[in-house]
């Protein structure tokens, strides 16, 4: 009996460390073998193409029936969550004609999305021209940032310093809808 518990045990701890944010459906079609880093210096040559992108949330705009997020990518860990703590590789536009409502997408929060490269958008970040890929949303998850725990009596907790262990981890963002794009 008591191995059947920790068997139990064993395998529901398995299955939730391998679980991705995207739905395998989605998953079937992202490209690989596209980096950001290439996707970023050439956008025209991936149209068409379905890659799988997140970063940190810098704005939001709408036009008419079209709503433009953009993000400063971020790398991605194994389960599609971006990492904070990563370096961003520059910045990209995601579009679509479904809403997504600035109240719950607000600028500073992490996103993960699977969609279609359109090309390239040139528009002003600060004084000067950028040229952001074009993505266009087929499934778009959001994820609160990490914040700090409140500080600890323990003297004997973080003793190293590491205020990363500190932080709370990366986790879907509170009245996150629940649908894909």
């Amino acid at each position: 009996m008591a191995r059947m518990i920790v068997a139990a045990f064993l395998a529901i701890l398995l299955l939730n460390g391998c679980c991705h944010v995207i739905s395998a459906e989605n998953l079937k079609l992202v490209d690989r073998s596209v980096s950001y880093r290439e996707l970023q210096a050439n956008p025209e040559s991936f149209v068409g193409r379905t890659v799988l992108v997140g970063g940190m949330i810098a704005g939001l705009n709408s036009s008419g029936d079209l709503f433009t997020l953009e993000v400063a990518q971020l790398e991605l860990l194994k389960n599609g969550v971006p990492d904070e703590d990563a370096r961003s590789g520059g910045r990209f536009l995601a579009i679509s004609s479904q809403l997504i409502d600035p109240l719950f997408f607000r600028p500073g929060q992490l996103v993960t999305i699977v969609g279609e490269v359109k090309g390239k958008r040139v528009q002003k970040l600060d004084d000067s021209d950028y040229p952001y890929p074009l993505i266009s949303v087929r499934e778009m998850r959001q994820f609160r940032a990490s914040e700090n725990f409140a500080p600890s009596r323990n003297p004997y907790q973080n003793q190293f310093g590491d205020e990363k262990f500190l932080r709370r981890p990366p986790g879907l963002a509170d009245g996150e809808p629940k649908r894909s794009y």
